[in-house]
């Protein structure tokens, strides 16, 4: 079994700048919510023998380690999936797409899913899903806020 979620947006943002801002995603930009919490979780993820907060390369490719993310596939403008390499009983992915929608306007398309490892892996995904529920959906809302004012950091 595979749980998922999925948020869609309208940005008040041509793509390419709804773009920029994807992908300049962590590192010294962070993640637009919660940077703190995203800190914490990577202290904690290193203390467990995880990678923790690793920064991000000049230009995202395939295969590049991006904090405590994996870049999966990376298709500029469009699209970037990442999994996360932080220690849990399963494998998370986050996928930002970005759509045109005219000159001045364009939809983030945010889909994380998570396949856990056993009964643990499940029990997992339950108590974190109310936090993940309020993170993920920030992360949307201040990805749109950064392009429509913008700035990518």
């Amino acid at each position: 079994m595979t749980y998922t979620e999925r948020r869609v947006r309208t940005v008040r943002a041509p793509a390419g700048v709804l773009w920029s801002v994807v992908h300049d995603l962590g590192g010294e930009s962070g993640y637009h919510s919660f940077d703190a919490l995203w800190r914490v979780r990577a202290r904690l993820d290193r203390a467990l023998g995880g990678p923790g907060m690793r920064g991000r390369p000049e230009q995202l490719s395939d295969g590049a380690a991006l904090d405590f993310w994996r870049v999966e596939s990376v298709d500029p403008p469009h699209r970037l999936l990442l999994r996360a390499e932080m220690r849990m009983p399963g494998t998370a992915h986050l996928e930002l797409r970005v759509e045109p929608l005219g000159d001045t306007e364009s939809t983030l398309e945010q889909r994380t899913w998570f396949e856990p490892a056993g009964v643990v892996g499940h029990a997992f995904w339950w108590a974190e899903l109310p936090g993940h529920k309020v993170v993920f959906s920030r992360l949307v809302d201040g990805i749109a806020r950064a392009a429509e004012t913008g700035s990518s950091t």
